[in-house]
């Protein structure tokens, strides 16, 4: 069964660019769109996910936000690594299967970790 995700972007979580994509071609406003919401992920986890006690980053291995917007589409946002993140947009029609989604989100990200698994 599919996802039906739109569009994904794997983006560098501090430079903002996206490491990779689909094959359908890329409108400018859509990734700008999807870089915007780490910087929305992040600063609503310093103001409102953060413990003052605790030393730790906005940006972690449970970072993850969904953002409904108005044309009917959810931006959907999760942690690959401690530097990239999978931002997708997504029919909110289709993200009723989001237990599939992120099914696959957790096996994607296991396959980038094996990519980038230090050689001993």
């Amino acid at each position: 069964p599919s996802c039906r995700i739109e569009k994904p972007f794997l983006i560098d979580v501090v430079s903002k660019i996206y490491i990779a994509t689909d094959s359908s071609p890329v409108d400018m406003s859509t990734y700008e769109l999807c870089s915007d919401m780490i910087d929305v992920a992040i600063d609503i986890s310093c103001i409102y996910g953060m413990s003052p006690k605790i030393e730790a980053l906005a940006y972690d291995s449970n970072s993850q936000a969904v953002i409904r917007l108005q044309n009917d589409r959810i931006l959907y946002l999760r942690e690959v690594n401690q530097y990239l993140a999978l931002v997708a947009i997504i029919k909110a029609e289709h993200f009723h299967k989001h237990g599939l989604i992120s099914y696959n989100l957790d096996c994607f990200k296991k396959a980038v970790g094996q990519v980038f698994q230090k050689k001993a």
